[in-house]
């Protein structure tokens, strides 16, 4: 096999052992890896993606809710989405447990990524779970923990008499009459009369403080002679924050509910034939209220403390016509729904050495198959609100009725089955003389992908690797793939893509020093191109759908459906990426410390975009096209230290990236001024208009086209000096920094103890904060208000003030994109800490007991930032992300 072995250098936490790999030509390649072990345990989060945030130079998350199941942040491998690949095999992440990972290897440059063809562009996130370690014995492993949840830092509203007060006060700034009069605004504060002047903190209704969640896990590895095993149990339950009524007898919660299990086998079948078999199967259950968490959290955003009571003093629900959804309602009263989710997949590979046809030969076939079902069960229903009205005359109260209340529905369905079938097979030659190696791999493959709302998709790849290193010394590695998806047009379905490396270690010369403080030096380079499908479901074929409007013919009553165009075909291919990767490898103190640094520059082309120099006559809309290129450069570093004295043992380690985008072309039309393009720009690059402090005296500008201006509006650059603020006055204004990410890790274990810690941080990351939860009164003027605008500008606070001046409703001035509404969303966080003691007595040995370890761990702990107001990673617009504090225990037998 094609085995280049290499001290890989693990994070801090791992071990710095020998890997070697059948696939990937380690020797030159631009990769980081993460050894398993406590450094994915520690996290008691239920996604895996959670446990490598700031582990890994180049690997950056991105964590938008905090709801049960649906948590897992969005990963980002040099700023672009990588393919997950398991054991080989591509495919999705989601049921894998920490406790069956041996590894994560980030796979970077092309020389790496090539040979996965047309789906290696954005990188490979390749795992590799356990199989039993030969030198383990056998053994049985037990773990229980359970925790609580709660929420991080969350947007605060007004009470109900801050809201009128500023109410009133946005009215008047509009030149309009005040609705609440100063006996409301001080019933509102007051309390006194809870029903016609409610004041309800809608969060503290609806979440609970904290959630339990709890995880039982089992392990048993083991290994002989011929075979060794790996078998792994899983369940995880996490409730939700949403509060519940004692008398439903069904759960209206936000729960997850999850079994995993997976079974590892592998065999020497004679003595030069081995097998393995992988197993593995997923049971999940998502529950919601009717009413979905992101639906609720978003009716907290827009409704005010000073809609509606709670409850009216009858006992129903209140609501009004403007507010006829009560939000306790939605969370107690719409019944539930649940997403069950299953699926499993099979692996069986034989390896067959080949020594008895020719020495270093040696052929592999694997299959694998994989199934996954998706059930809705809907048990939802609607219910009633009702308005509280006062006779002005007799002073009776009468209820106003909103909605319909509906019998709960009873309906099960399958909305998504999918199955994926994988096939490789692949040969391999290697030879050894006067200490020069040669290793040769040629292997094709193909993956199938079918569901029930889409034809098939077929991936097809073939490639070639090789690896011809001089005594170790000089290292040229090579690999090249022809790749193919069925989705695109004949003649654009198949691409090839080669890549090529060299890498020299310094340290087997005979003039590097073999006692010095120095111990390993190596430089690398790789450069090649690679390609990514982009998910267009056969767009070279027309489409149409159905205009909405029938047709008579004749004199009949029939009428015909018409349709229309959906969209023009576009005969697309696979959009290309030529990456160059340089890099340094250093190894000090015997390889207790090590130093790892970086350079790449990958130029995206034929990227799928709308033709930028269009014609409206055409009459429908252009059609994506291989028109757009781009580049994504940067700097990686990461180093480390390891070492033991005695009995206190210390390991520390950090990394950062660097990284820095550029549009290179996209057909945009030219520009009446140079401010307005986009090309030359960042991709994430921000547009709109430069804010310029807050007009002071009435019609004072520049403000936008067409608006009359009041003092405390935003006043803007008049960029081409024409006195208006429009079009073309819109410019960058995000910044041209390049966007930094990092992290840093560092523990000791002393005897028995055991302490750990995680940070991860990012900085140069600007965001347009602004719609719901920042702007004042939206949704045409019934929208919510929040503590930031107790800061809004006026009269007496036109030097310090942090919000325009308040308007009822959207203001075509303040309400638009520009350099005001930016924040830096830099933060700096504690995302997991463990402390951990191991016992090991007499006692224990004698039942049979190899160690109990206690532990108590947690994640999002500790947050710094400049944004107060609300959690600068998930910017608190949906389900609050989650701080979690765990504690259990792990029985090793």
């Amino acid at each position: 096999m094609l085995q280049t072995g290499i001290v890989i250098f693990s994070v801090a936490g791992g071990k710095a052992q020998e890997k070697t790999d059948s696939i990937q030509l380690r020797q030159v390649s631009a990769i980081g890896v993460l050894e398993g072990g406590r450094a994915f345990t520690s996290n008691p989060a239920s996604s895996i993606y959670h446990t490598l945030s700031g582990r890994l130079a180049g690997l950056y998350t991105l964590q938008i809710t905090g709801q049960p199941g649906l948590d897992a942040p969005t990963v980002l491998l040099r700023g672009r989405v990588p393919l997950i690949v398991i054991d080989g095999i591509p495919r999705d992440l989601s049921g894998i447990n920490p406790e069956q990972i041996a590894s994560v290897t980030l796979l970077k440059d092309a020389l790496s990524t090539a040979v996965y063809g047309n789906r290696g562009a954005n990188g490979v996130l390749l795992i590799t779970t356990k199989k039993g370690e030969k030198a383990a014995g056998y053994s049985f492993e037990a773990t229980a923990q359970t925790g609580l949840s709660s929420s991080l830092k969350e947007r605060k509203a007004l009470s109900a008499g801050d809201y009128a007060t500023l109410y009133n006060e946005a009215l008047r700034n509009d030149g309009r009459q005040p609705i609440y009069s100063p006996e409301a605004i001080a019933a509102y504060k007051n309390g006194s009369d809870p029903f016609l002047y409610p004041n309800v903190n809608w969060k503290d209704q609806i979440f609970k403080k904290n959630a339990p969640f709890s995880r039982y896990n089992l392990n048993s590895e083991g290994a002989d002679k011929n075979v060794n095993y790996f078998i792994s149990l899983d369940y995880l339950k996490q409730e939700g924050l949403l509060k519940s009524l004692p008398q439903n007898t069904y759960n209206t919660n936000t729960d997850y509910e999850r079994f995993v299990f997976r079974t590892n086998l592998e065999m020497q079948l004679t003595q030069r034939l081995k097998g393995s078999i992988n197993l593995y199967s997923s049971i999940a259950d998502q529950n919601s209220p009717g009413s979905t968490g992101n639906v609720i959290y978003n009716s907290l955003l827009n409704t005010p403390s000073s809609a509606y009571p709670l409850l009216n003093p009858d006992g129903s629900l209140g609501g009004n016509a403007l507010f006829s959804n009560n939000i306790y309602g939605q969370s107690v009263y719409r019944g539930y729904t649940r997403n069950s989710t299953s699926d499993g997949f099979g692996d069986l590979a034989l390896t067959r050495q080949m020594d008895d046809v020719w020495k270093g030969l040696w052929i592999k076939a694997n299959i694998s198959f994989y199934a996954k079902s998706l059930q809705l069960i809907d048990r939802s229903k609607n219910f009633q609100t009702f308005q509280l009205l006062i006779d002005p005359v007799t002073g009776q109260p009468s209820y106003q009725r909103y909605g319909t209340q509906t019998s709960q529905v009873n309906t099960s369905s399958v909305t998504n089955r999918n199955q994926q079938f994988f096939a490789e097979g692949s040969a391999g030659y290697g030879h050894e003389a006067d200490g020069n190696k040669l290793d040769v791999v040629l292997a094709y493959n193909l993956q199938t992908y079918r569901s029930n709302s889409q034809l098939p998709q077929n991936f097809n790849t073939g490639r070639v690797s090789a690896n011809y290193s001089i005594k170790d010394k000089y290292i040229l590695e090579a690999t090249a793939a022809y790749s193919g998806n069925n989705w695109y047009k004949k003649g654009k379905q198949y691409d090839f893509y080669p890549a090529a490396g060299l890498s020299w270690n310094m340290n087997k010369e005979d003039f590097f020093s073999k006692d010095g403080f120095l111990n390993t030096l190596k430089l690398r380079t790789t450069y090649g191109k690679v390609g990514m499908i982009d998910p267009l479901y056969y767009a070279y074929l027309y489409s149409y759908i159905n205009t909405g409007s029938a047709y008579y013919f004749g004199t009949g009553p029939s009428a015909v459906q018409g349709t229309q165009e959906a969209g023009l075909p576009t005969s697309v291919a696979a959009s290309k990426s030529t990456k160059f990767d340089a890099g340094l490898d250093m190894g000090f103190a015997d390889n207790r410390a090590y130093v790892q640094a970086d350079y790449f520059s990958n130029t995206y082309s034929d990227v799928l975009q709308i033709r930028g120099q269009a014609s409206s006559l055409l009459g429908i809309a252009y059609p994506l096209e291989n028109l757009g290129k781009t580049r994504l450069s940067g700097l990686e570093f990461t180093a480390g230290w390891k070492d033991k004295t005695g009995d206190f043992g210390y390991h520390i380690s950090g990394n950062i990236s660097v990284n820095r985008s550029k549009v290179l072309e996209n057909d945009e039309p030219a520009m009446p001024y140079s401010w307005m393009a986009k090309k030359g720009q960042p991709m994430e690059q921000l547009y709109g208009y430069i804010a310029d402090g807050y007009v002071q005296t009435a019609g004072e500008g520049p403000v936008v086209e067409g608006y009359k201006s009041q003092p405390g509006d935003i006043k803007y650059k008049d960029l081409n000096n024409d006195g208006v603020i429009n079009q073309y006055d819109v410019t960058a204004i995000g910044g041209n920094k390049p966007l930094v990410y990092y992290g840093f890790s560092l523990g000791f274990d002393y005897k028995n103890f055991e302490l750990s810690v995680l940070f991860q941080g990012i900085t140069n990351r600007n965001l347009m904060v602004t719609g719901l939860g920042e702007w004042a009164f939206q949704n045409n003027g019934t929208g919510n208000a929040f503590e930031q605008h107790l800061e809004r500008w006026s009269p007496e606070t036109a030097n310090t003030a942090a919000y325009p001046r308040l308007s009822v409703g959207p203001n075509v001035n303040n309400n638009v994109s520009s350099s005001y509404w930016i924040q830096k969303a830099n933060f700096l966080r504690l995302k997991n800490a463990e402390i951990a003691y191991k016992l090991q007595t007499s006692f224990l040995q004698k039942i049979k007991v190899k160690q109990v370890r206690l532990f108590v761990n947690g994640a999002n702990l500790l947050t710094f930032s400049k944004i107060k107001r609300f959690d600068p990673e998930g910017l608190s617009l949906d389900y609050p992300l989650q701080r979690m504090i765990n504690g259990g225990l792990t029985v090793k037998f």
